[in-house]
Parts: structure tokens; C-alpha cells; sequence
């Protein structure tokens, strides 16, 4: 996870589509660096019981743009991983300096974990309410947002553009924080639960409020059925491995014993609904490797990283999610070619006839640096210089400006 936080403060921007739909929708903003200092604020949010334990406090980080003067701003709020037994939300806080330097309100929670110590060794029926209680302190979490912009205004956040997301434990919270309700196939023994908890809201705190979100980030992460997805629910990113052995890509056995829908299975159930989605599959990914910037994991890494920016700003700025992913959106791959590769001189980028509208490249190191940008260009090719970029192995990231696609080349320059 060093290796993560360290990449994500070095990278300074992603470009996207550009919009004029709503406030802050100029094109820069949720595209860009456009602040370059964020502050954080810690506060509690709400207060329960672990399973097997006393009432605990919870606590999230807010972090926000410096010197931001938008009367409202929307809202990405993230859970952290670590199977339900372990980690803290400091290990997402620089996702969200990642976010709150282009304009968002970024939000890192607390929630209950399940104690190995007191209570053994998990298996399925006993991790089963922690899941819950992590959703249940999520949607508590919304609540408090809802709350204060109705109360003191302290944060200035747009509820109507709320998003969760998570990583591994963090990403089955999250979607089940925006997906799981009442009118879903949901099985009687873990209905049971839930009622036993405090319902579908749950009891953390900030009760009479909205836990309603705009959509969910889903980074290796799952729901315990597909079933759970119906039409009129929310729009999502989800970024798997095929490899997982953690939790699995498709329908498989998780960690515990737990049986579930991942990413590969819930992504074509949410096209059959008509849900908006998005995913991005890494061929053989295990798990942990999809949070390392190393090797060959980097390419993908930022393949996520840029999609996530693509598909929070088209939410909050009322644009059209791509309903199909990875290779298949509105690039004609076939026309793209790149050579020679590696190269001791110069590169040629050929872009067909996918230029309408223009595009931008940005070029970054293995260490998330970006070295070079091409700013607006429309020709159906670019040429990459060796004396603009330097010698070794690097990241180029092409975006369309009138296209919900980004296309990630690896480049060699020997």
C-alpha cells in the first residue's frame, strides 16, 4: 500500500471528456489538478457496536480543496481494505488528495472490523455481519453529509452528487452501501441480520437522513448475489483481476468461505438491466497486485485510475456513462497502431479515424511522474520525440476529448 500512496501523491492529472452540463462542469475542474493544496478535517460521524464488542466511535477524514470558493461541491467518499479484519482510513487518504485536488470533497470513513482475538477465526456465517455493519456505517457516513448540508453548511457538499468506492473489503462495502435495499432477492437468514442490526439504514448515527448515493466505485470488490442489482439502481466502475483468489472475478469462493458475484459477473447482469457500468478486467491480476505500481500492474493501474476520473466527472456533470469497457468503447482499436516500439529515435502514434473532437496525451513515468503532455491535438497521427520524453519505459495515456475512452500505450524509448 506505500507503493500506492506514494504513486497516487506523485500524479498530478488525468484528462477527460469535457462538459458545460452543471456548476463546475467547465472542461478543468473534475478533469484536472485545479487546486494544489488540500486541507483535512477529522470528525465523528457516528458511534456502535462491533459484533461481539462495545460501542466504538467512528471517525472520517475530510479532506477538500484549498482555497476552493464553489458553493457546492460533489462528494467521492471511500472505505479501505483489508478483509474486515484489519486497516484504517488513513490508508485512503491519498485517493483523496488525488480527488480533492480536482475540485471534490473526498471523504475516508472508519467501520467496524471484525476481532479475530475475541471471536476466532471468520468463516462465511460469521463475517456475514460484519459486511453488513460496514454498509450500514457507510450509509451513516452519507447521512452525515446530508446533515451537515442541511444544518451548518460546514463542507459545502452537493448531496445529489454523492459516489462510494472502496478497495477489496472497502469495494463490497461500498457496493453494498448503493446497491443492496429492501425490494431485493436477499436470502431470510441474512435478512435476519440485518432486521437484528438496525435495518437496511442501520443505527451508526444521523438517523432521518438520506443514505441515497449517485454510484459506486468498485475496485476488486463483489456483492454476495448479482440478484442483488434491479434496473433503478446506481451506475458503477468496477476494476478486477481474473486471477483474484481473494475475491473472485466471477461467481466463485472468496476469502472465508464466502460465495459471491464479482466484477466479471455483476458487470454483464448490470447491462441486461440497463444499469450504466463500467469495467476494466486485467487478464491473469491476482489481488494485491492490482495496487502495485510495478511491472506490468502499472499499465492497468492507470487504466483504472483514469477511468475512475472519466466516470465520476461524466455522474456529477450529467453526462452519458460508457456502457461497454476496456476494448471495447468508442475507439476503433484496429486503426490504432504504435511503432516502432521500442525505439531509439522517434515513435509514431497512428489514430485512424478516432480524432474527431481532438485529444490529448500525457506521458508518465514508473513512477506515476507525468514527463509529458501534447496538449490539444486532431491529427490522425502524433509523433513521439525521444529528446522530449527520455530514455526507458513509460505510460502514455490518450484521451478523447468528445469520447467517454481512454487509451493506455506502453512506450520503450532504448
Amino acid at each position: 500500500m506505500k507503493k500506492i500512496i506514494l504513486f497516487l501523491l506523485c500524479l498530478s492529472s488525468t484528462l477527460t471528456v469535457f462538459s458545460q452540463a452543471t456548476v463546475g462542469c467547465d472542461g478543468f475542474r473534475y478533469n484536472f489538478d485545479v487546486f494544489s493544496d488540500t486541507t483535512m478535517t477529522t470528525v465523528k460521524y457516528g458511534r456502535n457496536a462491533p459484533q461481539g464488542g462495545a460501542a466504538i466511535d467512528l471517525f472520517m477524514d475530510i479532506v477538500q480543496p484549498k482555497g476552493d470558493a464553489q458553493a457546492k461541491r460533489p462528494v467521492i467518499l471511500w472505505a479501505f481494505g483489508g478483509g474486515f479484519v484489519q486497516g484504517t482510513r488513513a490508508e485512503m487518504r491519498s485517493f483523496c488528495q488525488i480527488f480533492a485536488k480536482k475540485g471534490y470533497v473526498c471523504v475516508s470513513i472508519d467501520y467496524r472490523l471484525y476481532n479475530i482475538v475475541t471471536q476466532g477465526i471468520p468463516d462465511s456465517t460469521k463475517i456475514t455481519p460484519t459486511i453488513i455493519q460496514a454498509a450500514q456505517d457507510m450509509k451513516a457516513a452519507v447521512r452525515f453529509l446530508y446533515k451537515d448540508a442541511k444544518t451548518t453548511n460546514t463542507f459545502k457538499v452537493d448531496t445529489n452528487n454523492i459516489i462510494v468506492g472502496g478497495v477489496s473489503a472497502g469495494a463490497i462495502t461500498a457496493m453494498a452501501t448503493a446497491q443492496m435495499d429492501s425490494i431485493d432477492k436477499i436470502d431470510t437468514w441474512i435478512r435476519d441480520i440485518i432486521t437484528k442490526q438496525g435495518g437496511f439504514e442501520g443505527n451508526s448515527g444521523n438517523e432521518g437522513f438520506s443514505s441515497k448515493v449517485k454510484g459506486a466505485i468498485n475496485a476488486s470488490g463483489a456483492l454476495y448475489r448479482k440478484e442483488w442489482l434491479d434496473k433503478d439502481d446506481v451506475p458503477f466502475i468496477s476494476y478486477h483481476g481474473t486471477a483474484d483468489d481473494v475475491v473472485a472475478y466471477g461467481y466463485g469462493k472468496n476469502v472465508y468461505s464466502f460465495f459471491g458475484d464479482g466484477s466479471g459477473t455483476l458487470y454483464p447482469e448490470a447491462r441486461r438491466l440497463g444499469i450504466p457500468s463500467v469495467i476494466v478486467t486485467v487478464p491473469g491480476g491476482g489481488h494485491a497486485e492490482l495496487y502495485n505500481t510495478n511491472g506490468r500492474y502499472l499499465i492497468n493501474f492507470l487504466d483504472f485510475l483514469g477511468r475512475t476520473v472519466t466516470f465520476s466527472k461524466s455522474l456529477v456533470c450529467g453526462e452519458p456513462i460508457a456502457s461497454l469497457s476496456t476494448a471495447v468503447d468508442d475507439i476503433d482499436y484496429q486503426q490504432v497502431s504504435l511503432y516502432p516500439n521500442p525505439s531509439s529515435g522517434d515513435m509514431t502514434l497512428e489514430m485512424g479515424k478516432n480524432t474527431e473532437g481532438g485529444y490529448r496525451i500525457a506521458v508518465y513515468d514508473l513512477v506515476g511522474r507525468e514527463v509529458f503532455n501534447s496538449g490539444k491535438q486532431n491529427a490522425p497521427q502524433y509523433t513521439f520525440k525521444k529528446e522530449n520524453i527520455g530514455k526507458g519505459l513509460f505510460i502514455a495515456k490518450v484521451v478523447f476529448d468528445n469520447k467517454q475512452s481512454v487509451l493506455t500505450k506502453k512506450i520503450i524509448f532504448q
